[in-house]
């Protein structure tokens, strides 16, 4: 009995002590929590919550209705100072939870540590402000915490259905704004002491990052297209970047777009599947915005491609709009040692002025490897050419392989382009060739179709050789009121009989074409490839001079 009560009268004195030193500790907490807050800040920031519990025993900490408001006064002062910050944030959260809090650690030795810190729910605002200019001498966050704590440890800091309203003030006062909701954020092994930042196995004083986001969709700025991603999870211990699908997809469907464009423009329509980006370097990404990776992988997608011919040039030129010309302005830095898209449909289709009528042209089982994809001055000083393999079966039957070099070097868009076509029924191509050139192929055996061309941002030549036998065509017109082609009979037979070469080789000789074409400068780069490769088409079996 006397055990037992021995035993009582002490637990009743820890569990006193336990409920004083909390109580004198809670206090403590709270005071200096508001202080740390109002100092780093230069009172910029102002912490605020509903109520707050500290569990000395158990080590937990928590804080309810929490949030993190930002004095405009204070900001207005500091940007007359020159002293504000260009990104400055605001939040608030449902509850703050910290676990396996060392409480006696944090009092006695000014040590942060803990086994978690999770945030539900929050709600994050920031703001990246270009036109501020901060001339105080810039702190790394140790140099910010040290006056105060000693180090601070987390095992896990979480953050639970967060939702991240991101702006951008553009040095134009223009605004540019992100929303990204249901994120989930999780840091792992985060260290901040006097050793942590220059530590090889962290970056921003972390073991590992991990982001997830279900879907984020985004209005273009033209309001033409949805832009959607979905199910995205990064890691940084892993280096791995996975994204379950990228969509580009179009507000309107292809007659209202049309309205609404006002001009000649593609129309596009893209899903792309199961995109993986591999050894993407974190600290390149968190610590610079650079996106650095070794390989990049789309298991599968859909590209359709609508632009209508019947609609007004569009104003000014395409000058400066070639692929690699765009991809070197890109302001975010890129260097992807090889891209791989797999499984990939293509479609384009275009409305003709003249017959009012759509061809389609298609690319079926389209895989692509690009190499060297970089906009980075040092590594384009390394290599400057990005290159390209592609391989497609063109309308269903034709074998279609190509090389694309483009230049990053050479401001004017220098590229160069070689490929072949072999064993395609030539018939495959009316339903392209009958809308847009008012021309049927009634046959033709295309036995290879071989090319090579170099241009830039003005013109393009090459070589073409052009294998080919039994051609005929049929010259159309439009029947009036319909939708209907209607064969010139007269015109068809001179065509074949005087002018029209049926095959290549012929009586033993090969001719090739050598085809010179200057780009019309509205047009886009795949139209200069498609021109110069058709005027050698078209000199092999038509002859240089052809009446048609």
């Amino acid at each position: 009995m006397k055990i037992l009560l021995s035993f009582v009268l002490l637990m009743a004195l820890i569990l006193g002590a336990a409920w004083y030193i909390g109580h004198r500790w809670n206090r403590q907490i709270q005071w200096q929590l508001r202080s740390y807050i109002m100092d780093m800040s230069d009172s910029l920031y102002t912490l605020r919550y509903a109520d707050m519990a500290l569990n000395p025993i158990t080590g937990s900490l928590t804080l309810e209705k929490v949030s993190l408001i930002r004095d405009p006064d204070v900001y207005k002062r500091l940007q007359q100072e020159m002293k504000a910050p260009k990104l400055i944030y605001s939040f608030t959260a449902d509850r703050i939870s910290l676990s396996y809090f060392r409480v006696w650690r944090y009092f006695m030795k000014k040590e942060l540590s803990a086994g978690s810190l999770v945030f539900e729910n929050p709600i994050v605002l920031m703001e990246y402000n270009t036109t501020n200019k901060d001339t105080s001498a810039p702190k790394n966050a140790y140099q910010n915490i040290s006056a105060k704590i000693k180090s601070l440890y987390l095992g896990n800091l979480r953050f639970d259905h967060t939702n991240l309203k991101y702006t951008v003030i553009k040095p134009d006062s223009g605004l540019v704004m992100t929303h990204l909701e249901d994120l989930r954020i999780q840091v792992k092994d985060f260290l901040i002491d006097s050793m942590a930042l220059e530590d090889p196995t962290r970056f921003l004083y972390a073991r590992n990052y991990e982001f997830g986001l279900k879907e984020y969709r985004y209005r273009t700025p033209d309001s033409l297209y949805w832009m959607h991603v979905k199910d995205v999870v990064y890691s940084a211990e892993e280096q791995t970047l996975r994204i379950g699908q990228f969509a580009v997809e179009p507000r309107y469907g292809r007659a209202e777009f049309d309205i609404k464009a006002k001009t000649q423009r593609d129309r596009f329509d893209v899903r792309l599947n199961n995109i993986e980006l591999a050894q993407l370097q974190p600290r390149m990404l968190l610590e610079n915005q650079v996106i650095w990776a070794n390989k990049l992988t789309i298991g599968s997608g859909d590209l359709d491609i609508y632009h209508n011919r019947k609609l007004p040039d569009g104003p000014g030129n395409k000058l400066g709009g070639y692929p690699n010309q765009l991809f070197k302005r890109l302001a975010v830095p890129i260097y992807i040692d090889t891209m791989i898209g797999k499984k990939t449909e293509l479609t384009y289709t275009e409305i003709s002025p003249k017959s009012e009528e759509a061809g389609r042209l298609s690319f079926k089982h389209v895989h692509g490897t690009f190499r060297n994809i970089t906009n980075i001055d040092s590594m384009i000083a390394k290599n400057a050419h990005i290159s390209a393999d592609i391989n497609a079966i063109l309308m269903n039957s034709g074998k279609l392989r190509a090389h694309f070099d483009f230049s990053m070097k050479d401001s004017s868009g220098s590229f160069g382009v070689s490929g072949q076509l072999k064993d395609m029924d030539g018939r495959e191509l009316n339903p392209v060739l009958k809308p847009l050139g008012m021309v049927e192929i009634k046959s033709c055996q295309i036995q290879d179709l071989t090319f090579n061309m170099s241009g830039n941002e003005r013109r393009a030549s090459g070589q073409v050789k052009f294998l080919y036998s039994n051609l005929k065509v049929n010259i159309l017109k439009k029947k009036d009121g319909s939708h209907e082609f209607k064969k010139k009979g007269l015109l068809s037979f001179l065509a074949n009989a005087l002018v029209i070469k049926d095959a290549n080789p012929d009586g033993g000789e090969t001719r090739l074409a050598h085809p010179k074409y200057e780009r019309d400068i509205t047009k886009s780069f795949f139209n200069l490839v498609w021109k110069t490769l058709f005027t050698g088409i078209k000199e092999t079996a038509l002859g240089e001079n052809s009446p048609i």
